[in-house]
C-alpha cells in the first residue's frame, strides 16, 4: 500500500492558503488566540487540500473536507475526504506540519522535542515497561501512541500508558492496543527533521510503502 506524507512550515502560509478554506476551517482559524496556532492550522488545512486536490483533479477549494466528531458532533473531528476513498490525518507541532494520505485508516503526529517535566507527564504516556531515558526516547513515544489512537480514530479517550509500543531503540511497532487484541496495524518512524519525533500508523496487515514529500512546494 502506498502512503504519501507531506511536510510544510507555518511560515509558508500565505493570504492564497487562507482562501482555500471553507466556512468552518475559517471559524475554527478565527478561533485561535495566538497568530502561530492559526498559521499552523491554516498550513495544515491548505497542505491537505492541495495534497487531495493533486489526487482527485479537483480544486483545493472543491475538496469536500469534512470534520464532523463522531461523539458530539461539532467539527473538530478528525478529516474526511467524502466520496473519495482516501483516508488522511494531519498533525502540527512547533514549526512542522504534516498530511497523510492512504489507502486505509491512517494516523500521523509529529512532536517538537522540548523540555518538558517527564517525571509527570510518563505515567500518563508511558507504562511501566516503556523507558525514556532521555526527551527523544520520551516524544519518539508519544509520537507513536498519538499516530496509533489517531488511526484507530479513538483520539485521547484511549490512554496512552495503554497503548504499547516498541521501544525507541527499535523499529517502530504496536504491541497492543486496549480494549482491541484483534487490531492489525503498521507503524513507521517519520523523518521531521532535526529537533523532531514523528510517526506513522496504518490499520492494514499489508506491506506500507512510505515515501515523504516536501509541502513545501505544494504551498508554493
Amino acid at each position: 500500500m502506498r502512503v504519501a506524507v507531506w511536510w510544510a512550515r507555518p511560515g509558508q502560509v500565505t493570504a492564497t492558503h487562507e482562501a482555500m478554506l471553507d466556512a468552518v476551517e475559517r471559524g475554527r482559524r478565527e478561533a485561535l488566540r495566538q497568530p502561530a496556532d492559526r498559521d499552523r492550522f491554516t498550513a495544515a488545512a491548505a497542505l491537505l487540500r492541495l495534497v487531495i486536490a493533486g489526487e482527485t483533479g479537483l480544486t483545493p477549494q472543491g475538496v469536500p473536507v469534512r470534520r464532523t466528531c463522531e461523539r458530539c458532533g461539532r467539527p473538530h473531528g478528525r478529516p474526511r475526504i467524502d466520496g473519495y476513498d482516501l483516508h488522511v490525518s494531519i498533525s502540527h507541532s512547533g514549526e512542522r506540519v504534516g498530511v497523510a494520505v492512504a489507502g486505509a485508516p491512517v494516523g500521523v503526529d509529529v512532536e517538537q522535542i522540548r523540555p518538558v517535566s517527564l517525571a509527570d507527564l510518563a505515567p500518563h504516556t508511558l507504562g511501566p515497561d516503556e523507558p525514556a531515558p532521555d526527551h527523544a526516547a520520551f516524544f519518539t513515544y508519544w509520537a507513536r501512541k498519538e499516530s496509533a489512537v489517531k488511526a484507530t480514530g479513538d483520539g485521547l479517550s484511549v490512554p496512552l500508558a495503554q497503548v504499547r509500543v516498541s521501544r525507541p531503540d527499535q523499529p517502530a511497532r504496536l504491541l497492543a492496543y486496549p480494549g482491541r487484541p484483534e487490531l492489525v496495524a503498521t507503524m513507521h518512524d517519520l523523518d521531521a527533521g532535526a529537533g523532531y519525533a514523528a510517526a506513522l500508523t496504518v490499520l492494514t496487515a499489508e506491506p506500507a510503502e512510505v515515501s515523504e514529500y516536501d509541502g513545501g512546494l505544494l504551498l508554493g
